[in-house]
């Protein structure tokens, strides 16, 4: 029942967990994208997401870390409506996940590295975490 599946996950609703995850999963990334996406996630880092990572690169990496995190810490930050989020997030979630396939499968500049401290692609990684977000952020806009 809706009161079971409430009391397994602390009462928080579908709309909170999805604004939770997105926070806890983008602010960090985002956080580190803005400060330093090469020395994180770039050719030679021990988690490398990029094989290749020219300067427009970084200056997009710092951009779109940015974004994400003032607009996933939104609710905690400026007050911004969880509801509205949950809709806002829907395509883009929806999205995200094929372009994670697309960096999991096919793209040939996405590592793993030589000094990755994990021997395969770091964005396979990505896909559960996105797999769950999405379905959270199904379950908050039905």
């Amino acid at each position: 029942s809706a009161e079971t599946a409430l009391a397994i996950r602390g009462g928080a609703s579908a709309e909170e967990i999805t604004c939770i995850t997105m926070c806890g999963v983008y602010s960090f990334f985002g956080i580190t994208l803005a400060l330093a996406p090469k020395f994180f996630w770039g050719p030679n880092s021990k988690f490398c997401y990029w094989a290749e990572m020219d300067d427009s690169g970084v200056w997009f990496a710092r951009a779109s870390g940015i974004w994400m995190t003032v607009v996933t810490s939104a609710p905690w930050t400026f007050g911004a409506d969880m509801s509205l989020l949950t809709k806002l997030y829907l395509p883009i979630n929806a999205l995200l996940m094929v372009m994670f396939c697309q960096a999991a499968f096919s793209l040939k500049s996405t590592g793993p590295a030589p000094q990755s401290l994990l021997p395969f692609n770091m964005w396979l990684t990505q896909l559960p975490i996105a797999a769950g977000i999405l379905a959270a952020n199904v379950m908050a806009v039905m």
